[in-house]
């Protein structure tokens, strides 16, 4: 009788990352990027998986697959939110969620975003240009504004925030205007707000 070939090993988490441990708090977590991010952080050995979304739907199935995935060797707590990133007081209301249910995040990804592609002239100044900045750059910033003073007083452990930028944030590109000015000023931003870190004796805190 021939055995029968055992399957995969489960992935176990990475010796000496960040992610090892920690809370992650990931937006725009539904699908894409983003799913890629949860995936990961749950194959590492995070804590605890926070999925941001305005799909609650995928958001909670999502939750639910990997939480149960072979690759979540450390048991890690996977919990979706609604969350709409354009409002800054619905942002501050799931943060609190969030840290009442998997506590206060270790590693933020400010990954949401949206793409509108047209002549400046044709945006709509509402739909196109408001939300746009809205998602892409003033959402990451009330989001961080929400996170960072529990990451700066915590020096237990490192804590991240990464910022999801884009090529468009570094030249100028016709037909993407609004969308390239929103990952300028998202590249501006960060790199500024890396430096008051960094001078402020916050070497814990990476961005």
């Amino acid at each position: 009788m021939s055995a029968s070939k055992p399957g995969p090993t489960p992935a176990k988490p990475a010796a000496g990352s960040v992610i090892a441990g920690a809370t992650v708090l990931i937006t725009g977590a539904a699908r894409g990027m983003g799913e890629l991010y949860a995936r990961r952080a749950v194959r590492e050995g995070a804590a605890a998986v926070a999925l941001w979304d305005l799909d609650e739907e995928r958001a909670t199935r999502l939750a639910a697959e990997l939480e149960g995935s072979k690759d979540n060797v450390a048991r890690t707590r996977v919990r979706a939110f609604a969350v709409d990133i354009s409002d800054r007081e619905a942002i501050a209301a799931a943060a609190r969620a969030t840290r009442e249910q998997l506590g206060a995040p270790d590693i933020l990804v400010n990954n949401a975003g949206i793409v509108r592609g047209a002549l400046f002239w044709e945006h709509d100044p509402e739909r196109d240009i408001e939300l746009t900045m809205r998602i892409n750059i003033l959402g990451p910033m009330w989001l961080t504004r929400e996170l960072l003073p529990d990451m700066m007083a915590d020096r237990s452990r490192p804590k991240r925030i990464l910022n999801i930028a884009s090529a468009a944030g570094t030249l100028a590109n016709p037909r993407m205007s609004v969308y390239a000015s929103s990952k300028w000023a998202m590249i501006g931003w960060s790199e500024s707000l890396r430096l008051e870190l960094a001078r402020s004796g916050h070497d814990h805190d990476v961005v």
